[in-house]
């Protein structure tokens, strides 16, 4: 009985604690914080999801599915996750988790698990699920081109580079960042942002 009791007791003091963290607001939700306990445990239970749901194929890597699978990448995956010889955008520096190179550990993964990540996503990350708004076969491609990333030409590191949007740096004493804002936009007509183009739409 008084171990039961004290079953008991332990579980309510780790309630009461997970609740004094929770509602107190002392659960650290920073991209800057130090990876814990559970973030070194996340990557084990993802990859043995991976495995577990993965669907299992063969995906084709010829010329024509690389070429399309790489204007996918350029527009959805390259400012996180770069190519060998072209660094990601700024802004990927201060992902947590950071996205992975994916000419690296990532191609250990069979076909249909990387087709998997892609179409799913990987929730509690910045990896987007591009089932919602891209079709099986575009997956496929965007999996092909992973799969030639390796073994990327010279032109197409610059084909890669080149698609990368341009990226301003606001020195100290120069431009605020407030009118460096207003620099990049256009105003004609009123509307701001009238000239923008349209969006791509696969």
């Amino acid at each position: 009985m008084r171990f039961i009791l004290g079953v008991v007791v332990g579980l309510l003091l780790v309630a009461a604690a997970g609740a004094f963290m929770v509602y107190g607001g002392h659960v650290a939700v920073a991209a800057t914080t130090p990876p814990g306990m559970l973030d070194k445990l996340a990557p084990i239970a993802l990859d043995h999801a991976i495995a577990h749901q993965a669907p299992t194929m063969t995906i084709a890597t010829d010329a024509a599915a690389v070429r399309r699978g790489m204007e996918h990448y350029d527009e959805n995956c390259l400012p996180c996750h770069g190519a060998p010889g072209v660094k990601p955008m700024e802004f990927a520096q201060g992902m947590n988790p950071a996205a992975p190179a994916l000419d690296g550990d990532t191609q250990g993964f069979s076909d249909g698990q990387l087709f998997w990540v892609v179409k799913n996503g990987i929730r509690a990350s910045a990896m987007p699920a591009f089932g919602a708004n891209h079709r099986d076969p575009e997956i496929q491609d965007i999996v092909a081109f992973v799969r030639h990333l390796p073994k990327l030409t010279d032109e197409e590191r610059k084909d890669l580079a080149a698609a990368l949007p341009h990226e301003h740096h606001h020195e100290e004493g120069g431009t605020t960042g407030e009118a460096a804002h207003e620099e990049g936009h256009h105003h004609e007509g009123g509307a701001v942002g009238a000239a923008s183009p349209e969006p791509h739409h696969h």
